[in-house]
């Protein structure tokens, strides 16, 4: 199970670099960028599919999308300058409180089985 978070963290931290390669590559016009950009999202995917093989795909897409938005949009405050506004800054609390929802929801397997068993 420990392996299927570490591989749903790192869809999350693949996905936010190239993003974030995106947004340097679109000020810049480099091709580099953009082929970082192609890279680090199929990697992204490669890596919640791997996820997905134990964390339930609902429960996986929505902490790899959620935080996702979160961790691109913090990013975008603080290297490139964008100011939140405060529609902006309640909906991404709001997303943040809704992937610990989502999160402490989540059943692990063995828990599960058990409860199936009764």
């Amino acid at each position: 199970m420990r392996v299927a978070w570490l591989f749903l963290v790192l869809a999350i931290t693949t996905e936010v670099a190239g993003l974030t390669a995106m947004k340097a590559a679109s000020a810049s016009g480099s091709y580099v960028g953009h082929a970082i950009m192609y890279a680090s999202i199929a990697l992204s995917y490669v890596f919640l599919a791997k996820a997905v093989k134990t964390i339930s795909v609902g429960v996986a897409y929505a902490i790899w999308e959620g935080s996702g938005v979160a961790l691109i949009t913090l990013v975008s405050v603080f290297v490139f300058g964008h100011v939140l506004s405060g529609r902006e800054a309640l909906g991404l609390s709001m997303a943040v409180v809704g992937i610990l929802l989502v999160n402490a929801g989540e059943v692990p397997e063995e828990e599960a089985a058990g409860e199936a068993a009764r």
